[in-house]
């Protein structure tokens, strides 16, 4: 996925309240700095185009997870996903949405009619963490999946801590996820999107995440194919 995807970091200087996040998402991708400095998947390169926004279409996700503990339905062997030992359960190979699905993971990300679709309800598949995850899972063009569940788990851990901030509020003196995330489909004059790149295809994604306290911007662009 390296090749695939893409972070940065921006700063803003105004003052910002949650009501006021999708127009500053919006005003985000038609800023000119912003246009000049992000950059956008072209060929094998990562290099800015310097496409001034015309459309933002802007979806909150949920981001409350703050612990591994999400996943223990797919660490529960009794729940057909992996073996006690934590390897993947393999089955016959399927096409499901262009990806190959060789095993019971793969099954409960893409088959809705599954049994094992069944784990995670909607709300919880809108949890960014488990977003991040099906991204690692389902992974590239030339990925080589991973036999042990674990290693997925591991490398969502590392992932999310480093994109969400996470503090402790006076009132309850318990922690809460302070990052606001974002995801977009955003388009050029012609009507074409661009962040992402073919934004049908499930492994296309293009995130924009707020921290209101430090007036952060970190963006996130998962470009799997043009």
């Amino acid at each position: 996925m390296k090749d695939n995807i893409n972070i940065q970091n921006f700063a803003f200087n105004e003052s910002f309240h949650s009501y006021h996040k999708y127009h500053l998402v919006e005003a985000f991708f038609k800023d000119e700095a912003v246009a000049k400095a992000l950059k956008l998947k072209n060929g094998n390169k990562w290099i800015p185009e310097e496409i001034t926004a015309s459309s933002v279409e802007v979806k909150q996700l949920q981001c409350s997870v703050l612990s591994m503990a999400f996943f223990d339905k797919l660490r529960n062997s009794d729940n057909n996903i992996v073996h006690k030992s934590g390897a993947i359960r393999k089955r016959c190979d399927e096409e499901i949405e262009d990806f190959l699905v060789a095993d019971n993971l793969r099954v409960m990300l893409l088959n809705e009619s599954s049994d094992e679709y069944g784990l995670y309800t909607q709300n919880e598949r809108e949890e960014f963490i488990f977003v991040i995850f099906q991204m690692l899972v389902l992974g590239g063009i030339l990925c080589q999946y991973e036999d042990n569940i674990q290693h997925y788990l591991d490398t969502t851990k590392t992932i999310y801590k480093d994109l969400i901030s996470v503090e402790i509020q006076e009132e309850t003196h318990e922690l809460h996820v302070t990052t606001m995330v974002m995801k977009v489909e955003v388009k050029n004059s012609r009507g074409e999107s661009y962040f992402p790149r073919n934004p049908s295809h499930k492994q296309n994604l293009g995130f924009l995440l707020i921290e209101p306290s430090s007036r952060q911007i970190t963006t996130v662009l998962h470009q799997f194919s043009c």
